[in-house]
């Protein structure tokens, strides 16, 4: 009894292992791999957003026009890495829950400056990252929030706020009855602004996100596109 003996050569993976080990030899797998990277980085990105939009207690329509608006996000390739940047500059007092001028003489202006010397006192209030305070020489004019900084040429028009005529331990009188100086340093006035949103992302609730997810999403986005040049 004679035996026929067939011998079949299937080539089709042969050819794609030939196929995408050319791929991966000419650098084909990192260019995969770092639009997993990017696109890794643009999700947690958002998510980052998302957090620093709560911990920073910003009014609610500042999440677009100002975290969005100030975030971005851009490749490194010879780094096969992406980063996520964001404003250094200090947002304005306005975009922040919980805005609102005190009375220099009302329960709440002594209630959040007690403990303060006089030069330290705030009265402008703000809810800024969940937690209610006032910022420490501040105050209110015209309709904008200002703050005064040590340093500089004394002005002449201090604010009312911070007047201290008649309180004798304060602003004493000299032989004739007149005010003496305050001896209060030197100063200048800027406009009042909150913390600044690339050091918020670095930081509490804003980083934690980070660190939670960008393990996660990187992995799930490298691999998938990885699996593709691999795959039989």
């Amino acid at each position: 009894m004679a035996m026929l003996v067939e011998i079949t050569l299937k080539t089709k993976h042969l050819v794609s292992y030939k196929k995408h080990s050319e791929l991966l030899s000419n650098g084909k797998w990192k260019q995969e791999a770092q639009r997993g990277v990017m696109q890794a980085t643009k999700k947690v990105k958002t998510k980052v957003q998302r957090a620093v939009t709560k911990q920073m207690a910003l009014q609610s329509g500042n999440y677009q026009s100002y975290v969005v608006a100030n975030t971005r996000a851009f490749s490194q390739p010879a780094e096969l890495a992406g980063v996520i940047v964001a404003s250094n500059k200090g947002g304005k007092i306005e975009i922040y829950k919980g805005l609102k001028a005190l009375s220099a003489k009302g329960r709440t202006a002594k209630k959040y400056n007690s403990g303060r010397s006089i030069d330290d006192r705030g009265f402008v209030k703000s809810g800024v990252w969940n937690a209610p305070r006032t910022f420490k020489r501040s105050f209110s004019s015209n309709g904008g929030f200002f703050a005064l900084i040590p340093g500089g040429r004394t002005s002449s028009a201090l604010p009312k706020a911070f007047w201290t005529y008649g309180k004798k331990a304060s602003q004493p009188r000299d032989s004739k009855g007149r005010f003496k100086t305050s001896q209060r340093p030197g100063y200048r006035v800027r406009q009042l602004f909150g913390p600044a949103l690339g050091k918020e992302m670095q930081k509490d609730q804003a980083l934690a996100t980070f660190q939670r997810e960008a393990p996660k999403e990187l992995k799930i986005q490298v691999e998938k596109r990885i699996a593709k040049l691999v795959k039989f």
